[in-house]
């Protein structure tokens, strides 16, 4: 959404001004903003020659708050509508960095200063992102991203594989999006492996076999970053050990809009994959431990003892995990056949 919002703006009688940097986890206020300083321009005559300058020359000693509100007002004319995009904003280790843009921006907003800052990081809400001033809330709009819906997700699918001039059988179609769970990349690595699979097979339909070649390209890819966190996680030295069984039934859990679920709703999902009813008492320890650096954190709790809710730090591992079940047979012919349902029940009540 950053990066299109500028082809949003009607531009008849205005010119709009875009800047985007990425925030980088070492970074303080001063260097985010000089990189952005970087890209504004000035102009002025010298030795009889105009000469092009940036603003991030004028600051070698590093930009303060007061800089940044003085620059953004002078550097813009009225007709001007200049757009500060500060992205990934969540990677920032130092809270100090959050307190400093958090206060830029009310003071922007304050005095009426011509110019739409929009930071964007993964958080619930704006407090969280940019921590410890909470009057930032009134002179900002908070805009969730929330994942996609089925009705989008099923567009984006088919409109790409018309464009090839194929054709999906629905149970591919659907174990595609049932697999994705709202996050788009999935479907366009999906389906573009389940394309390719099926021109490798001289077809131009995509069937549900070649679904399941792309979700062995996909757990075999580059996907670096999750295969490691996944191995990290679930690596155990016993072989009574369930940890891949648990993060699957985690996977499976029925969450609330947040992403986040309860022990309860992990307990019938690993009842179902282990065969046995389980008691909350088994893994409950289990998950606990997924929490901590010795598990590569790979969920997020919060809430207190017994009132825990859970979430996977990286959306991208619940669909990774449940392909990795998938893979690894811990998921029977009737949970199999469910995810190439348009209506996907719930496999793993836990009323």
């Amino acid at each position: 959404m950053a990066q299109i919002i500028r082809y949003l703006v009607p531009t008849k009688v205005s010119t709009v001004k875009y800047v985007r940097e990425p925030a980088y986890s070492n970074d303080t206020f001063s260097t985010i903003w000089l990189r952005i300083f970087r890209q504004l321009k000035f102009s002025f005559q010298e030795n009889g020659e105009m000469r092009e300058y940036n603003l991030a020359e004028l600051y070698s000693n590093g930009v303060t708050q007061g800089d940044v509100k003085r620059e953004v007002d002078m550097s813009f004319s009225l007709n001007d509508v200049p757009i500060i995009v500060i992205d990934e904003f969540n990677v920032v280790r130092d809270d100090s960095v959050a307190i400093q843009m958090s206060e830029t921006v009310k003071a922007l907003s304050d005095d009426g200063v011509n110019v739409t800052v929009i930071i964007v990081g993964v958080s619930d809400n704006v407090s969280d992102l940019v921590r410890g001033h909470q009057s930032i809330i009134r002179c900002s709009e908070e805009v969730l991203m929330p994942r996609m819906a089925r009705q989008e997700m099923l567009d984006l699918l088919e409109s790409r594989i018309s464009k090839l001039g194929m054709k999906i059988e629905g149970d591919a179609k659907w174990k595609i999006i049932n697999l994705s769970k709202g996050l788009p990349s999935f479907t366009h690595t999906l389906g573009r492996d389940a394309a390719l699979a099926a021109i490798g097979g001289k077809r131009l339909l995509v069937k549900e076999s070649d679904v399941d070649a792309a979700i062995e390209s996909l757990l075999v890819s580059s996907q670096n970053t999750l295969k490691d966190d996944y191995d990290n996680a679930t690596r155990s030295n016993q072989d009574k050990a369930r940890f891949k069984q648990i993060l699957t039934a985690c996977a499976l859990a029925k969450s609330d809009e947040g992403g986040y679920f309860t022990s309860k709703q992990v307990q019938q999902p690993l009842s179902t994959i282990l065969g046995r009813q389980v008691g909350i008492d088994d893994f409950n320890k289990n998950l606990r431990e997924f929490t901590t650096a010795k598990r590569g954190s790979i969920l997020q709790d919060k809430g207190t003892e017994r009132f825990y809710r859970y979430r996977f730090r990286n959306p991208a591992m619940q669909p990774f995990a449940i392909m990795k079940g998938i893979k690894e047979a811990f998921l029977d012919e009737k949970a199999k056949l469910a995810l190439s349902s348009p209506e996907q029940p719930d496999l793993f009540s836990s009323d």
